[in-house]
């Protein structure tokens, strides 16, 4: 009998030290039960999305530069010069969607499979903060392009972000980088998305893999457990066949559809531009949502319903368990109540989407958030060029902050006093040019190589205003402030007393019968003069002068042209005759003129294209009286006859001026249109059971023509001061540069 004790077999040279065969037995012999399935291929096929979405992102990363200056030309660099540049954009672009639509069929599948249950809970739970992720990737995408999309787009999203309770300001600002999006709000979003979430990701899908593995693919519920175990074969090579043919097809058709329709790049942002944004189609569900709730009902559509549909996601496989009392078996037919939610819950996501996207829903920032934040206005050559931080950075040192140079005068007693009117006008702005440009040595360096040249006129430019002292008084002789004129005394109108109760705006408020009734849910204070024991209360006329005059609380404004006593005395014996409620003011005809005094011109348009092009003369003229008359009944007394509200902006200071062009830029068609239906604040009643949508839309029209007219030379607003002198020295040096280039050429032989 032979005692020799068997040896192991010798592995190979590579076997011995990487271990690959048991890698290769763990990774593709892995025993499926029933056999390979075209149904188990959805899995590996949303992983090849995510690993095609790995190596274009490395790709567009390559000639990307995350900066608010930078970003757009270097998108458009890729879409227009990088070879495959703008083909390589696209399939990025499109497999976001194909990656959310991927794992929404998968989630379902496993649903409906009932993947989820006993014990597999925890994988489910991974998946669905892979789907969660899956979505801060695209949204933090967003941004990357630095195009109008990008910026609105991500701005509503940020608004949205702030209505979390709480912590939503926070939320924002640090996501944000500060007050308003810029360029830290971009490196953020470049960081969160090729770096942060895409980490977060493989852990998640490595975590999931490991618990996918841990408990085996789930078998089909219809075969039974001989027959699975029959039929069980290894994931190599059958499976491993088919997952390879799906992602083929599926490159193949993302490809296809990458190459015909291009990922779309709009005009570079511009804070200052107004632009209507559309979510992508996987977020349009949620903007129709947001739509159905208004004002302080807000954060129910953009917090509370999103928040809870997550949670109930995240922790389905134990409410299944807990709260419908199902069973652990697996078979959809026996399990009514969970397939019905899912029904419903897919039915009300596709449904929402079509109608978002067939009523084509618009992102809307919300109200509380969109108030929280000053419109910003359109950068200027001075903003752009980032002048102040050019001196701060280059001469601050030592010419001091004020311009003067006074803290190393000792050192430096040739320093100029930019500050100085004697300096300034012995200087011409050429010679500052050309002093920045090519210093004076030993102590003032040449800045020609070191700043662009736009750089250093703007430098030249911004010297000039150290010169100029704003704010203080004009002084009449040595500390002497100009004595304010004695006023003089107010004539009488010889208006009656009703007249006078009309164009001193009383009846805004008060309305025509003295009751207040119309505004009192704005203001609660507002008397009623119709009680006697407001009357009664108020008996001193005197006082009662004095309030009309001079105001009362904030919501009584003083008169902005002081009265003479004769019209105070009338308006005090008007005030008094709405006792026991039996005077009411005139109303004047709505029907105003053809053609009204003072009235802005409009031109509606019909809300659907006619047969033929152009409205007629007669439909237009009664589109303007449309909104003519309704102008008039409800806004006229507080946005006055000339829009812009003066008569009542002590007592409201944020009432708008319609004439001007920063408010008419700052408010798009459809806040207008929402303002106008729902109300804005506490003063700003809703008139949406008042008007229908034509008459909203004419009014819509009406508020637009008070506007500043924009010719076609006037597209763009004026420029500025520094905007026309930056332009004049510009052509001023280029002239003085070409004249020195012809002097340098060396005279031609005879």
């Amino acid at each position: 009998m032979s005692t020799e004790v068997e040896k192991p077999a010798a592995k190979g040279f590579w076997d011995e030290r990487t271990g690959w065969k048991m890698l290769k037995e763990v990774m593709l012999l892995e025993p499926l039960p029933g056999g390979a399935r075209w149904a188990a291929a959805f899995g590996s096929l949303l992983l090849f999305t995510f690993v095609v979405q790995v190596v274009t992102g490395i790709l567009l990363s390559m000639n990307y530069a995350p900066s608010e200056k930078t970003a757009y030309p270097s998108v458009n660099y890729i879409q227009n010069e990088v070879p495959l540049g703008a083909f390589i954009r696209a399939v990025h672009h499109w497999g976001s969607s194909a990656m959310v639509i991927l794992l929404l069929v998968h989630l379902v599948q496993v649903f409906v499979w009932g993947a989820y249950k006993r014990p597999r809970e925890f994988t489910w739970m991974v998946g669905v903060l892979l789907l969660f992720c899956t979505l801060g990737l695209a949204f933090t995408g967003y941004l990357l392009p630095w195009d109008q999309k990008a910026y609105w787009a991500t701005k509503v999203g940020l608004g949205i972000a702030s209505t979390v309770p709480f912590i939503g300001d926070t939320l924002r600002t640090l996501m944000q980088g500060g007050d308003q999006i810029g360029n830290l709000t971009l490196t953020r979003f470049f960081t969160l998305h090729g770096f942060v979430l895409p980490g977060l990701i493989i852990f998640l899908v490595v975590v999931h893999l490991y618990l996918f593995r841990r408990h085996g693919v789930t078998p089909p519920w219809w075969r039974s457990e001989s027959q699975l175990k029959a039929d069980q074969e290894p994931f190599w090579p059958k499976q491993a066949l088919k997952d390879g043919v799906l992602a083929l097809v599926f490159l193949i058709g993302l490809g296809c559809w990458a190459f015909y329709h291009p990922a779309p790049l709009e005009d570079q942002a511009d804070p200052g531009k107004l632009y209507e944004a559309r979510p992508e189609w996987y977020f349009m569900f949620l903007f129709q949502l947001l739509s159905y709730f208004k004002g302080p009902m807000e954060v129910v559509g953009t917090f509370v319903l999103p928040s809870v549909f997550f949670l109930i996601l995240f922790f389905w496989p134990f409410l299944d368990r807990i709260l419908l009392w199902e069973q652990p078996h697996r078979n959809p037919a026996r399990r009514p109540v969970a397939i019905g939610l899912l029904a419903l819950g897919t039915a009300g996501l596709i449904g929402l989407t079509i109608f978002a996207i067939a009523k084509d829903t618009r992102m809307r920032e919300p109200v509380q958030a969109a108030e929280k934040e000053p419109p910003r206005e359109t950068a200027g050559p001075i903003q752009l060029l980032e002048v102040a931080k050019l001196y701060r950075t280059n001469c601050q040192a030592c010419h001091g902050v004020d311009g003067s140079g006074n803290d190393l005068r000792k050192a430096l007693p040739t320093i100029p006093d930019f500050a100085s009117m004697n300096w300034q006008t012995v200087h011409t702005e050429l010679e500052i040019t050309h002093r920045i440009m090519d210093g004076k040595e030993p102590l003032m360096p040449a800045y020609r190589d070191k700043l662009t040249k736009e750089q250093n006129l703007g430098l030249a430019i911004y010297v000039r205003a150290f010169a100029f002292d704003f704010g203080k008084p004009v002084a009449v002789g040595p500390g002497k402030v100009p004595p304010k004129q004695p006023a003089k005394e107010p004539t009488p109108s010889h208006l009656e007393a009703e007249q006078l109760y009309k164009n001193y705006i009383c009846m805004s408020c008060h309305d025509r019968d003295g009751t207040g009734k119309v505004v009192h849910a704005a203001m609660p204070k507002i008397p009623d003069f119709t009680k006697p024991e407001w009357q009664k209360e108020h008996a001193d006329d005197s006082a009662l002068a004095k309030s009309i005059v001079e105001g009362k609380d904030k919501f009584m404004p003083p008169m902005k042209e002081k009265p003479a006593k004769e019209d105070v005395d009338k308006l005090v014996a008007f005030v008094r005759s709405f006792a026991g409620g039996k005077q009411i003011v005139k109303e004047e005809s709505k029907e105003p003129p053809t053609k009204p005094p003072d009235e802005p011109k409009i031109d509606i348009g019909p809300k659907k294209p006619p047969k033929e092009p152009g409205a007629s003369a007669e439909e237009k003229a009664a589109q303007i009286r449309v909104a003519s008359v309704i102008y008039r009944e409800y806004c006229v007394n507080c946005h006055g006859r000339d829009g812009k509200g003066l008569e009542l902006k002590a007592g409201m200071p944020n009432i708008p001026d319609f004439t001007t062009r920063s408010w008419q830029d700052s408010r798009s068609h459809p806040q207008l249109n929402e303002s106008i239906l729902n109300g804005k604040g506490p003063l700003m009643p809703p008139f949406r059971d008042r008007v229908n949508d034509d008459q909203v839309r004419a009014l819509l029209a009406y508020v637009r023509a008070f506007g500043p007219e924009r010719t076609t030379a006037e597209e763009t607003a004026a420029p500025s001061e520094f905007e026309e002198r930056f332009r004049r020295l510009q052509e001023e040096w280029d002239a003085l540069q070409k004249q020195v280039d012809e002097l340098s050429k060396k005279p031609k032989k005879p």
